[in-house]
C-alpha cells in the first residue's frame, strides 16, 4: 500500500472513487452523476497544488483518499458556476447550498478533513494509513485542532476515534436525510499535540 500526495494523472480515479463511496448522496444531489464527475475531474484537473489532497493506491489503483483542508492551502472553492451551467440556475444553487452544507472553513489553527473515503472492497488499513498523513501534516503545519463530518454508520468514524478523534455532536437531520440518503452524521474532533 501506498500513501501519497495526489498526482494530476490520478485525478479521475480519484474523482471516481469519490462518487463510489457517496453514490446516494451525490445521486440524490446532481442526479446526473456522470455530468457532476466530469465537472469535478475538470476543477481537479486545474488545481495548481495537491497539497492536502492524499491517495492510497493499491497497486495501480486508488482505493482511498483523504482532502484536508487549511487556510495555507487556499479556498479551492467547488465549481459552482460550472454546476449552474450543467444543471441550471436552480439546481445549481441548489448544489451549491447541499456541498457546503457540511464544509466548514477552518480556521488558523484549525485543519478540516473535506472527503475521506476507502473503496469498500478494500482493508480499512487504508483509510488508517490516510488519517495519519493527514494528522502528521496538521502537526506539520502547526495545526491544534482537526475536524470531520461523517455518517454515523460510516466505519471510518471507528477509524477516527482509534486515532483519538471524539464526538463533538450529532446531527439528527430531516434535511441530510432528504438530500444526502443519511439522517445522522457525527461532527468528530481531535486536538493535536
Amino acid at each position: 500500500m501506498e500513501v501519497k500526495r495526489l498526482e494530476r494523472e490520478e485525478v479521475r480515479d480519484f474523482v471516481k472513487l469519490l462518487f463510489v463511496c457517496h453514490e446516494e448522496e451525490f445521486t440524490n444531489l446532481f442526479g446526473d452523476t456522470f455530468l457532476a464527475m466530469e465537472i469535478m475531474i475538470d476543477y481537479y484537473s486545474k488545481l495548481n497544488d495537491y497539497s492536502g489532497i492524499f491517495v492510497a493506491k493499491a497497486g495501480r489503483r486508488v482505493a482511498g483518499l483523504i482532502e484536508v483542508w487549511m487556510r495555507e492551502f487556499g479556498s479551492r472553492k467547488l465549481p459552482f458556476k460550472d454546476f449552474m451551467k450543467a444543471f441550471g440556475l436552480v439546481k445549481g444553487l441548489k448544489c451549491r447550498l447541499l456541498l457546503s452544507y457540511f464544509g466548514s472553513k477552518p480556521g488558523k489553527s484549525e485543519a478540516y478533513i473535506r472527503y475521506f473515503c476507502v473503496h469498500p472492497s478494500v482493508s480499512l488499513d487504508y483509510g488508517r494509513r490516510l488519517l495519519d498523513k493527514a494528522i502528521e501534516l496538521a502537526l506539520e503545519m502547526g495545526k491544534r485542532k482537526m475536524s470531520v463530518w461523517l455518517p454515523v454508520e460510516s466505519d471510518l468514524v471507528d477509524i477516527c476515534m482509534e486515532k483519538g478523534f471524539e464526538i463533538k455532536k450529532m446531527l439528527d437531520s430531516n434535511f441530510a436525510e432528504k438530500h444526502f440518503g443519511k439522517r445522522y452524521y457525527y461532527l468528530l474532533e481531535i486536538f493535536l499535540d
